[in-house]
């Protein structure tokens, strides 16, 4: 009887001398069409979500926030077995193996594990996506925090690879009958651009975070005559890179997109932040044994090197897009074994100590006694991950978030 009702009330809405009763009817059923469209729509283009593999991390992650305990929510541990390479990824720790990939969570929490047979493995990530390459091998793989998007062989060995923030990723190789290729493909897998250089071996490519640009460091060798130079093209480019940036002979150790449109650059001699136009907007020179540490992050790039003052082992110094530098250097009494920016947070490790410092390199907060801590980094929030031997732990900054936005560069 009630769909008999139901089917007589529609008829007499559909057929109401009222146009606002009709006016309603038809905006319910083309409303009621479109959801149906939309949810359809929405299954075909994030089929990956919906695999066995994904759907039972997304169960356990359901289940595992139910049961975290507000005790144990600073330790990530790691798989047992001999760790290839660790990257903070998304909410944890993205752990390469020798036979696997694995995601893991506070709380001794794994959300994710593939099997993942790279001999010497590379891992790149973005805000959502992380890339793993074996260097010297012709494998890449593309994931986001839940599981495998993609994975492709390339023809020819991998030297180099970058991913952007939409999930593009550029695959550098060393390509048979040229000096080296990159390949750009979009999140699909889809191919978007390839560069084949016959006269400059590739030595990093990485993109912008849109996706839309490149920027290539390239050298080549006449006899005993190093050049080294800095291309940039857009992706939807046919034509080869032209007029590159003159690096003076440097080779690039590090290197990444400050924005869109600018790119910086560290050698082992300099470091560089060039704009897409080849405005070199910053440039400081050092021997390359001075050179102690750096850190690239999305907007700005933290650089250690050695002082030789009479208080000052170590300098450090902020440099961002706009290729404006820390008024003042951070002096340190010794020389830092790793630092690590983000959001307007550095983090410094020396010893068993970390102490995190503000855009303007004020100190804000000092945590001691971390024995065993090898490296560090900064992540948004006020948090950072201090990795230790067989554990990772997250360390809060006392009154995170506090005048983040109130120095000035």
């Amino acid at each position: 009887m009630k769909k008999i009702r139901r089917s007589r009330r529609d008829y007499l809405t559909e057929t109401s001398d009222n146009p606002t009763l009709r006016t309603v009817y038809r905006i319910r059923h083309y409303v009621g069409w479109l959801l149906a469209a939309v949810s359809v729509l929405f299954v075909a283009l994030n089929l990956q979500l919906f695999t066995p593999t994904s759907l039972k991390n997304i169960r356990a992650s359901l289940q595992a926030a139910s049961l975290v305990s507000a005790g144990d929510t600073t330790v990530i541990s790691y798989p047992s077995g001999p760790n290839k390479c660790i990257l903070p990824f998304g909410n944890g720790l993205a752990i390469c193996s020798d036979h696997s990939l694995n995601f893991e969570l506070p709380s001794n929490y794994s959300q994710m594990e593939m099997n993942l047979t790279y001999a010497n493995p590379v891992m790149r990530a973005s805000n959502q996506y992380l890339l793993v390459f074996d260097r010297n091998a012709y494998r890449f793989t593309v994931t986001n925090t839940l599981s495998e998007l993609y994975s492709q062989t390339m023809t020819s060995p991998i030297i180099n690879a970058d991913i952007a923030a939409d999930g593009s990723v550029a695959i550098v190789t060393d390509e048979a009958g040229y000096k080296s290729a990159v390949t750009v493909y979009n999140i699909d897998n889809e191919q978007l651009y390839k560069w084949s250089s016959p006269d400059y071996y590739i030595m990093s490519a990485v993109l912008s975070a849109d996706g839309q640009r490149l920027a290539l460091f390239c050298f080549k060798q006449d006899g005993l005559t190093l050049t080294s130079r800095l291309f940039f093209t857009d992706i939807n480019s046919t034509e080869s890179p032209e007029n590159g940036v003159d690096m003076n002979s440097n080779l690039v150790l590090g290197m990444k997109f400050l924005g869109n449109n600018t790119v910086c650059a560290v050698c082992d001699n300099a470091t560089y932040v060039i704009s897409r136009s080849g405005q070199i907007r910053y440039q400081t020179e050092y021997a390359s044994d001075d050179l102690i540490a750096f850190d690239l992050s999305d907007e700005c790039i933290a650089l250690a090197t050695e002082a030789y003052s009479q208080n000052s082992r170590a300098e450090i110094i902020l440099i961002n897009a706009r290729g404006m530098a820390s008024r003042n250097p951070l002096s340190l009494p010794e020389e830092p074994d790793s630092i690590s920016y983000c959001d307007g947070r550095l983090a410094v490790l020396t010893g068993d100590c970390v102490t995190f410092y503000s855009k303007s390199l004020r100190e804000i907060d000092r945590q001691t006694n971390l024995a065993g801590v090898s490296r560090v980094y900064m992540r948004s929030g006020g948090t950072a991950i201090a990795l230790f031997n067989s554990q990772a732990r997250v360390l809060t900054i006392g009154n995170p978030l506090k005048d983040l936005n109130s120095d000035e560069d």
